[in-house]
């Protein structure tokens, strides 16, 4: 598959890297094209990469994630859209977020790209695990929401085939209740000292 990932920080390497390795063709979108280190995934303008892409991934910093997207629409347009982002604001003495409880930031890059199918997922674990999950109680779950059930098919199964289980939450109002999961995964990684965690759902026998 051709997947765009938009954003070089450390989330947008860290899938090309890891997406690289199971055989699709990856490239990044990022103002810094002329990057050596990013040169095995041929940079290049976000408008595009997110053009030549079959399915695109944000990555960026939240605060800039749906007014990126909106500029995007028209090279994007019915594709499906991997949201990674979260409204995380740190200006305060704990972390919080910018929109939470009656929206969300996966409803606002919805909203500024209404054609694509947006599918929350990725904004639950740190970077180091996205792609090949290494953890002692086996395959992490991932929770996706998006209102595309095709759209969220697609993702599932790009998740399955690295190492993740998936949990459907809903349509993409459940981001509300998702991105304040990263709340949890980051004030447990403040507390305990150790950033590889991961949630998992665990069933009845």
């Amino acid at each position: 598959m051709r997947i765009g990932i938009i954003g070089s920080g450390a989330v947008g390497q860290a899938l090309a890297r890891g997406l690289s390795r199971h055989g699709h063709e990856v490239r990044i979108g990022t103002r810094g094209t002329n990057r050596p280190d990013l040169a095995a995934f041929h940079p290049g303008p976000a408008r595009e990469v997110a053009g030549w892409a079959e399915l695109v991934v944000l990555a960026v910093n939240g605060e800039i994630a749906a007014e990126l997207a909106g500029s995007l629409a028209g090279d994007i347009g019915t594709k499906v859209v991997v949201d990674t982002t979260n409204p995380l604001d740190f200006g305060g003495s704990v972390p919080g977020l910018f929109v939470g409880t009656t929206d969300s930031l996966g409803e606002h890059v919805q909203r500024a790209l209404p054609e694509a199918a947006v599918v929350k997922a990725y904004n639950t674990v740190g970077n180091a695990q996205m792609v090949d999950p290494d953890l002692a109680g086996g395959p992490p779950t991932m929770f996706i929401a998006g209102d595309s059930a095709d759209a969220k098919g697609v993702v599932a199964g790009l998740l399955a085939s690295t190492g993740w289980e998936v949990a459907d939450l809903g349509d993409i109002t459940a981001s509300r209740w998702l991105e304040p999961m990263c709340l949890t995964w980051v004030l447990y990684g403040m507390r305990s000292g150790t950033w590889l965690h991961a949630f998992k759902v665990v069933r009845p026998a």
